[in-house]
């Protein structure tokens, strides 16, 4: 099997040794005095993904098809994850912003609204899974569970409601998101730094 990559290793030692040896070249050039011009080397590498070799044998077809299903659905659902942080946010700094209860609760009223208008078709066509992923990827991009925020903006009564409803349909919204010891969410967390660094 041969292994991709788009930077190789030797390629950057190699341009690591071509830049030690420019440097070598150039102090020695000052000892002689025939540069009178203090210059400095600067080299931009591209960014490098560093991991440990996690997998010692080759996917079989079932795991293949599971992770390119991944890939599939982290793309379609990281950029409502990230809509749904930059709203909350920038619902949360207008609300600061507004004087008295009334007019928070009117504010928040036109939000839920303009964003079920908005996203309610969208969310009607993700698939079970794409919509448990989407969960996780919420409290990946805000820091708290879905349950959290939407008890925080609609209170209790609300998000246990929709936590029941969600757990009819198979999800919850309590799920958290922790790659560093659940390996199904590791897998996303490498499907999300891949698709950031432009690789997938």
């Amino acid at each position: 099997m041969c292994r991709r990559s788009l930077w190789p290793a030797w390629a950057t030692l190699l341009l690591l040794y071509l830049v030690g040896l420019l440097a070598g070249q150039v102090g020695q050039a000052k000892a002689c005095g025939r540069v009178q011009i203090d210059t400095t080397a600067v080299v931009n590498l591209p960014s490098v993904l560093v991991r440990s070799s996690y997998r010692t044998r080759p996917l079989s077809g079932e795991e293949r098809a599971a992770y390119w299903r991944r890939i599939r659905d982290v793309k379609k659902t990281l950029p409502y994850a990230k809509y749904v942080a930059a709203t909350i946010i920038e619902t949360y700094e207008y609300m600061e912003s507004l004087e008295s209860d009334e007019e928070r609760e009117a504010h928040l009223k036109r939000v839920e609204q303009e964003l079920k208008a908005e996203m309610e078709p969208k969310m009607r066509d993700l698939t079970l899974r794409q919509g448990q992923l989407l969960i996780k990827l919420i409290n990946r991009q805000c820091g708290q569970t879905s349950y959290e925020l939407v008890k925080a903006f609609l209170g209790g009564w609300r998000a246990w409601w929709w936590n029941a409803f969600a757990k009819v349909v198979g999800a919850n919204l309590k799920s958290p998101y922790n790659p560093k010891e659940v390996e199904d969410d590791a897998v996303t967390e490498r499907i999300i730094r891949l698709l950031e660094m432009g690789l997938l």
